[in-house]
């Protein structure tokens, strides 16, 4: 359990870090920034590893693919759920995203539950 709430704030931080520094995604107030920055923490912790688990098949043929695009549509979900996010331009989730995803991955292998 503490190596679950440990990823949860690190994935948390990360994103914090990414839609304060790139430009292009906007988010009207703090607190609005801490609840979605929450939301796909908790998201990234608790039901990614299940939708892996699940297309854990469907990753090995394109070679992570599917991973990506699950980090993509947990931002998207959280952009259209919460008000006062702002997305200028595509790239700039791409971006965040591809940068998530490998410390996302790289959390889940040093970062274990006991």
């Amino acid at each position: 359990m503490c190596g679950f709430m440990l990823r949860i704030i690190i994935n948390a931080v990360l994103l914090f870090l990414v839609i304060a520094e790139l430009p292009g995604i906007f988010v009207d107030t703090l607190g609005g920034m801490l609840l979605g920055v929450a939301i796909i923490g908790i998201v990234n912790a608790a039901v990614r590893p299940i939708l892996m688990f699940t297309a854990r098949p469907l990753n090995w043929l394109n070679l992570g693919g599917v991973t990506f695009f699950m980090n993509i549509l947990t931002l998207l979900i959280v952009v259209k759920i919460l008000p006062g996010f702002q997305i200028q331009s595509m790239t700039a989730p791409v971006i965040g995203v591809f940068f998530i995803t490998i410390c996302s991955f790289t959390l889940s292998k040093v970062i274990h539950d006991r």
